[in-house]
């Protein structure tokens, strides 16, 4: 009887395995790097995770802050294991300064390949001084902007300054490297004739979303003029030093932008080293392009997101092979 007992609850449990799928694969772990908790990039790197873990792939991510992009791009140089398994936030500007072994970095480092962009920045400067109508009218002003790791906030507008106009003229100039916030207060209280404020957008639609700081500028109450930078000066830069795309912010993007204006847009996303594997790469660029409406779920950074603005102004040999073959597959390429 005893035996008889056995033998069905074992038929009972075999019955009711068969009933059930065969358990998946163990998902293969990937470690995602972004940004200090809190930023655009931090964010919307906590809703890949979410993306990627609820939905049918192979892979499942780890999300963890550092504390900024140029610390991912030394890990991924520095640590050979964690370029099979690792991919971080980071900017084509950063990879810029990493490939050319400039400050904040102390010596040439591999750049990174992109999976996806997240986000466009883009900065110009505003001043409040009604005698000010253009850049070439700054010449001898004071002007605040952020720190030079601050990249898009500090090295970027100074290289515009720098490389977009004549020797001269950027020689007059008073730059204060303050951070970002602190650049919004001194163009507040006048302490300094310009300062950089900006934001972030989607250039395929146009669609912008104010930084803090510029919202801060904006709350003022002063009346403001958006200096345009010039096609002509993000291409020169371009051409001479730092990477940037230059696209126009339209008008009414903010209050007070009464005509569109040029920037050197920055674009920050999903990077992984030249060794990650390429299949990773592609199963990632894929979760990406097939949950693209899914981000503004998560911020309003993620609204700015599209299929097309995900490799908008990349060249295809800055690419991961992998994440290439998703896009070609998808025809966005």
């Amino acid at each position: 009887m005893k035996r008889l007992l056995v033998f069905l609850i074992c038929l009972v449990a075999c019955a009711w395995c068969a009933s059930v799928p065969a358990r998946a694969a163990e998902k293969t772990v990937i470690h995602l790097l972004s940004t200090p908790f809190g930023t655009g990039s931090y964010v919307l790197g906590t809703a890949l995770e979410s993306i990627v873990n609820q939905g049918d792939y192979p892979l499942s991510i780890a999300h963890a802050e550092t504390p900024g992009q140029a610390y991912n791009v030394n890990k991924l140089n520095a640590d050979a294991a964690a370029r099979q398994n690792t991919v971080v936030t980071a900017s084509q500007g950063i990879n810029w300064l990493a490939e050319q072994g400039k400050k904040p970095f102390p010596a040439k480092r591999t750049p990174l390949k992109l999976i996806g962009i997240y986000t466009y920045t883009a900065t110009w400067l505003v001043t409040g001084d009604k005698d000010i109508k253009s850049v070439a009218d700054l010449k001898g002003k004071r002007i605040a902007m952020g720190r030079i790791p601050q990249v898009i906030w500090g090295y970027e507008p100074d290289a515009l300054l720098r490389n977009g106009y004549d020797d001269d003229f950027y020689k007059s100039l008073k730059i204060q490297f303050v951070g970002t916030s602190e650049a919004a207060t001194a163009l507040i209280n006048g302490q300094v004739d310009a300062a950089t404020i900006g934001g972030y957008m989607d250039p395929v639609s146009g669609r912008f979303s104010p930084a803090p700081q510029t919202v801060e500028v904006l709350a003022s109450g002063r009346k403001l003029r958006h200096l345009d930078w010039t096609k002509d000066a993000v291409e020169k830069t371009a051409a001479k030093d730092i990477r940037l795309f230059p696209i126009q912010v339209p008008a009414k993007a903010v209050d007070g932008l009464e005509a569109p204006i040029w920037i050197g847009a920055d674009l920050h996303g999903l990077f992984a080293h030249p060794d990650f594997p390429e299949e990773y790469a592609y199963i990632l660029a894929k979760a990406m392009i097939e949950n693209i409406e899914a981000f503004g779920k998560y911020h309003a950074l993620g609204g700015l997101m599209s299929r097309a603005g995900l490799v908008k102004g990349f060249s295809p040999e800055n690419i991961h092979p992998g994440a290439l073959r998703a896009y070609k597959e998808a025809g966005i390429l």
